[in-house]
Parts: structure tokens; sequence; C-alpha cells
């Protein structure tokens, strides 16, 4: 079986982390239109407008449509033959298709070789011997997720601030013009907050040194009326992306670090019997992160049995060889 990436938006952070995940399948190539010499060809999902074409001059090849993101998509899956995703939120979404699903969930992959994580270790040794009480709380994702925690995450963070030394490490890139005072409003108060934009390098050089990583992950709404049997006091009204997915969480797995998330579909899926906690009030995300914050056992405990799950279930070497035999039932 041959497999072949096409993508022309290969800088685009999903086809960077999917073709990173993809480089050790012996039989793929990457980025090559000869379609006859192959029996699948991937193709992400800003290139579903050629999905049509290609079917129809190569009837023989398999397609699939990787991280299909808009509801536009649907009018390309009567031309693939599957669909391959990164949640239980977006498998849901598509089961609309009618199409066989796989789920492979990418992330970005650096290494953490003994002299990286060394490096990481030294540097949080510095820090403690400088700050020794200082506990340093990571993010990393979109500046919209912060801004929707801004009645629950942010002001538990500015609640723990007046008991606990903390500084918040964030990276993103900017949010747009039009949301910077929100922004802003939106962030904790009465502690120091370090924002670095995205990149490789500062998952391990920023990220890495946090001790705690935090998820935000819904969009902030309530509900507004009481349902037939509930109180608007007391109903939750979970309200996430149909792209939402363990990407985020997986990446504190990586480098060992304790998270709280969000209540939403992957975060309850995966972070049970003390791989991490979940929350979704103020007074929930307060208790998770205080519990954290005053045990550095519990942070190490919590902390290797993320990564112990993230090395058994999202090893690209696991899900490749998952991805291989599923294809092997396509072709």
């Amino acid at each position: 079986m041959k497999i072949v990436f096409n993508t022309n938006s290969p800088t685009a952070a999903a086809s960077l982390f999917y073709q990173q995940a993809f480089q050790d399948i012996g039989q793929i190539d990457f980025y090559n239109s000869n379609f006859a010499a192959y029996d699948v060809a991937l193709f992400m999902t800003y290139d579903y407008a050629v999905v049509e074409e290609v079917k129809k001059r190569h009837p023989h090849l398999k397609i699939g449509i990787i991280d299909p993101r808009a509801p536009a998509i649907l009018s390309a899956t009567p031309h693939c033959d599957f669909l391959i995703v990164d949640g239980v939120e977006m498998e849901d979404y598509w089961r609309i298709a009618q199409k066989p699903i796989f789920r492979y969930v990418e992330y970005p992959r650096f290494s953490l070789d003994k002299q990286a994580t060394k490096a990481i270790q030294d540097f949080k040794l510095r820090l403690t011997q400088k700050n020794p009480d200082k506990i340093y709380i990571g993010y990393h994702g979109n500046s919209h997720h912060l801004m929707e925690g801004a009645k629950t995450l942010c002001p538990a963070l500015t609640g723990l601030g007046k008991k606990y030394n903390i500084e918040l490490l964030l990276m993103h890139n900017n949010p747009p013009p039009q949301f910077e005072n929100q922004y802003k409003q939106s962030l904790p108060t009465g502690f120091k907050s370090t924002c670095v934009p995205w990149s490789m390098e500062n998952y391990k050089r920023f990220l890495g040194v946090a001790d705690i990583g935090i998820v935000p992950n819904n969009l902030g709404l309530s509900p507004k009326e009481p349902s037939t049997t509930g109180d608007p006091n007391t109903d939750y009204c979970l309200s996430f992306k149909m792209t939402s997915n363990p990407g985020r969480f997986i990446v504190f797995g990586l480098l060992g670090i304790p998270v709280v998330a969000d209540f939403y579909p992957s975060s309850l899926q995966y972070l049970q019997n003390g791989c991490g906690f979940v929350a979704h009030s103020q007074a929930g995300w307060y208790h998770c992160l205080e519990k954290l914050i005053i045990s550095s056992t519990l942070r190490k405990e919590m902390g290797n049995k993320l990564q112990s799950l993230v090395q058994k279930e999202f090893d690209f070497k696991v899900q490749n060889e998952k991805l291989i035999c599923f294809l092997e039932t396509i072709v």
C-alpha cells in the first residue's frame, strides 16, 4: 500500500503537525501529484475543493480528508472514502457524512531528549532557587479561550494570586485588534503574566518550566432559561467547538506537567483516574488549581500519570500503526 499526503497549505499549523506525525510511516510520500502511483491520497481540510476532480481522474484512489473543520467540506465527502478527525467532538459531527472515520490526534512534535530535559530541569532549578515559593501556571492555544474564561478561570486565578506567589506563562499570538481591550480585561490581576508568541522552541524553553498547565476550552455561555426540569442557576451549559480535541493537554503531558481543563468531551474522556483535573465553575477551577499549588507531590504524580497516558495512547508510533491497520480495511 502506497500513500501520498498533499496540501496547498503546508505551513498551516495543522498541516505541519500532521506531516511531522506521519513522517515515520515507511510507505508514505509527501507532495506528489502523480496519483496513479498511489493507493491512498490524504488531503488536508483546506484542500477539500480538489477532492472531486482527483477522484474523477483516479477512481482507483482511496481518498481521505484530514481534520475537516468546516461544514462546507460536506460538499466534498461524497467524493472521498474516509475522514481523519482529531477528537470525539469532530467524530460525532462528521457522522453526518456517513463515511468511515479514523481518529488521529495531532500535536506539535518536539524533541525531549536527555539534553533538552536536563536543560528544562536546570532552568526550573534556577527559578526555584530565585523564587522558592513561586508557582508557574502555563497556557498555550489562542487568546479567545482566555477571554471566554473571564467569569470562571480568570477570577479563580485572581483569587489564588491573593494567597499564593503565582506567575502566568502564556504562549499565543496576539488577539485580533478588535478584541485587545476584552483580552486585557479578561486576564487575572494581582500577579505577573508573561506572554510569548507561539513557536516550536517556546514549548520547551518557555512552557516547559510550568508547574501546572491550564486548558480553558468552553465558549463561556450559560443557560438563559430553565429547562423543563431544571433551574438556570444550577443547570450547566457546556458550549465547545467541533474542533475541540485532546491536543492542548497532550502537550503538557509530553512535558510531564499536570493539568486542569474545562469540562469538554475530550478532557472528560481522558483526564480521569489521577491523570488530570477537570473544572467548569469559578469555584471548581479554584479548588483544582489550589490542590496542585499546595502539593508538589501531587503535581509530580499527576504529571507522570498524564505523561504515561500520552505515551500509551497518543505516541505517533502507536497512532501510525493503528492508522495503517485502518487504511488496510479501506483499500
